[in-house]
């Protein structure tokens, strides 16, 4: 007894090491690169999930439709007593039988039904696709974004060391008595908010992880290191973007939301033809089969026949039907235009971005080369006795503005290129 007691511990030790942690189900490697990251992402994110089960219920109603070309036959037996008044006695009897019955015609109301569902399911298609497009664009855009905060990040350690050198330099001065003690209380004050903004950037990297995480569709996934991605990388590279007029016809082809509408019109058009055969004759076929008496397997007859239907006064409900399909075709064919020129709008947009991103990116590149020699000749100048330390406070912040300048041009540029890879519909 004492044994099992000590024993227990550890068995409950090893029973709790045997079961994954919620951290193990969702593992990531040490480091991802960004196809890693979105191929991730098309592999489990839950709104894929969703898309395709959307379209396995349209292909489904798809079937339940098709079934309709078919026969269908069913089967009924049953079995009834009944008595004589004053008699006293009661005789029962069975009745069962097989019926047949098929569709001979419905003057076409099934086959603009199946196109219908057909329509739908290609929606459902195109919006999973158009899902899929949106899915690596975001996880593309957010992780540049964490690059981006990563590099801000270093900026900013740089800056407080700079501002570390700045204040030892202003203390040693001090002590031999070159400087005041301003100039020692001005150092402070400017590692101070080197420190804030070193605490600020490690928060927006953070940030910027979160919304990788959220991205991906594993919130829950650990931290990760990412891997540096090459300007350039892509379907886009910044030195042979398209011509404007190129973009905008291959947009108007290729965007899978965009082909939604049209799908949508078609199917519009497809249900005003449906209502115009509301009033249509409908012909059935139908057989049977039956047996049955006091005993199950008694007397035996058959039918056969052919039944025509069709409405002969509805009140009005097919004209009605008809205006109502009517009005939905012309706000499908608005729709569509609407979002034709949204479309446009956001491949110019896009377009206008991408094409502009070089010459920021060699602004920017510029401004921090202007900014790291004037920091150089500010400290210099400080070391000899000359500059004030303003001078040397704003070189240092110019620096650090320019450094992250430059590095929100490149990322911003690369983001650019793959909104522009979207706004056209390029497959990646």
């Amino acid at each position: 007894m004492a044994l099992t007691k000590k024993a227990f511990p550890l068995v409950l030790l090893l029973l709790l090491l045997s079961v994954p942690s919620s951290a193990a189900k969702e593992a990531a490697p040490a480091m991802m690169s960004l196809d890693e990251c979105i191929e991730r992402a098309l592999a489990g994110h839950p709104d894929l999930a969703a898309g395709r089960a959307d379209m396995a219920a349209s292909e489904a109603r798809t079937g339940q439709i098709r079934a309709g070309y078919s026969p269908s036959m069913s089967f009924s037996s049953g079995f009834s007593e009944r008595s004589s008044p004053g008699s006293g006695s009661s005789e029962g009897s069975w009745s069962s039988g097989l019926t047949l019955s098929q569709v001979v015609s419905d003057w076409g109301r099934t086959h603009i039904s199946l196109r219908r569902s057909l329509l739908d399911a290609e929606g459902k298609a195109l919006a999973l696709e158009a899902k899929r497009s949106d899915i690596i664009f975001e996880v593309t855009r957010s992780y540049y974004q964490v690059l981006k905060t990563m590099k801000n990040l270093e900026v900013a350690e740089e800056s407080l060391a700079l501002n570390d050198e700045r204040l030892g330099q202003a203390e040693a001065f001090f002590e031999v008595g070159r400087v005041s003690k301003y100039d020692v209380t001005a150092a402070r004050v400017s590692r101070s908010n080197a420190s804030l903004a070193l605490v600020q950037a490690g928060t927006a990297l953070k940030e910027a992880m979160t919304s990788l995480k959220a991205a991906i569709g594993s919130p829950g996934m650990p931290d990760f290191s990412l891997a540096e991605v090459a300007d350039g990388q892509g379907s886009l590279p910044p030195t042979s973007l398209p011509l404007l007029e190129v973009a905008l016809d291959y947009a108007l082809g290729n965007r899978p939301d965009l082909e939604i509408y049209r799908v949508n019109l078609a199917s519009a058009e497809a249900a005003a033809t449906l209502a115009g055969l509301d009033n249509a004759p409908k012909l059935d076929l139908s057989a049977g089969y039956g047996w049955g008496s006091t005993d199950f397997w008694g007397q035996d007859s058959w039918r056969a026949g052919l039944t025509l239907s069709f409405h002969l006064f509805d009140g009005g409900l097919r004209r009605e039907k008809i205006r109502e399909a009517g009005a939905n075709v012309e706000g499908a064919e608005a729709r569509l235009e609407s979002y034709r020129q949204q479309v446009m709008k956001d491949v110019t947009n896009a377009w206008l971005a991408a094409s502009d991103s070089a010459e920021v990116e060699a602004a920017a590149a510029e401004g921090l080369k202007m900014a790291s020699e004037n920091l150089e000749i500010a400290t210099g100048r400080y070391r000899t006795g000359v500059g004030s330390p303003l001078e040397v406070s704003d070189a240092t912040k110019n620096f650090a503005e320019a450094k992250a300048a430059w590095y929100g041009a490149l990322y911003d540029g690369m983001t650019a290129r793959a909104a522009l890879e979207k706004a056209m519909g390029v497959e990646r």
